[in-house]
């Protein structure tokens, strides 16, 4: 293969990726710190993007291989599906990247405590979302019980069994609303409150 066949193929292979991911060349060139121009011109295959830093910059913004990048294999292997995958990743990224700054120890403590419940809530909310959703979205199997148990509705059956599944999180939500008003006035306390939800959390 030609260095300009190689760079057309890199080129066109990064763009199908990054549509894939839903990105715009922007978000690519902030990654890479280049100009939107230049990403154009390496999806074009008008400028080289085979050098080792170019490519390597831009599978680890795509993740994807750089074998893959290089047409050498069909499998890019990567945990990344879309975009929503992606920000989540950039999330926790930045999260990791967080500094203390002006905050006291015990301040930059229970933000990050906070984040830790919530996580692990989400950990509970995902299971429990998804059998909810198994048993009572759309289901017309409950129709008997509905109606045994004095529901107007299948529907209504349903929606009130849904929201049985979930309703733990809604409850966590809703204590660290008041733990968060309460921690202006008390922050001994309201760290306190937080403490106590992870730990029967944890149970």
């Amino acid at each position: 293969m030609s260095n300009k066949e190689l760079r057309k193929l890199i080129g066109s292979r990064a763009k199908q990726r990054r549509l894939e991911l839903g990105l715009n060349q922007q978000y690519v060139a902030d990654k890479m710190d280049v100009n939107k121009s230049t990403i154009q011109r390496y999806e074009a295959g008008a400028i080289d993007n085979t050098k080792k830093l170019v490519l390597e910059g831009l599978a680890e913004t795509l993740h994807v291989s750089v074998e893959w990048l290089k047409g050498e294999t069909e499998e890019y292997t990567s945990d990344i599906t879309d975009e929503k995958d992606l920000k989540i990743k950039d999330i926790f990224g930045r999260l990791t990247c967080i500094e203390q700054e002006d905050l006291k120890d015990e301040e930059y403590n229970f933000s990050k405590d906070l984040l830790i419940f919530m996580l692990s809530e989400y950990e509970s909310f995902l299971d429990s979302f998804r059998s909810g959703c198994e048993k009572y979205k759309g289901n017309q199997r409950g129709k008997n019980i509905a109606k045994a148990t004095g529901f107007g509705s299948v529907e209504e059956y349903n929606e009130v069994m849904f929201l049985r599944e979930i309703t733990h999180t809604i409850n966590a939500f809703n204590d660290l609303e008041v733990i968060l008003r309460n921690y202006s006035k008390d922050s001994n306390e309201a760290y306190m409150q937080l403490k106590r939800l992870m730990f029967q959390q944890e149970e």
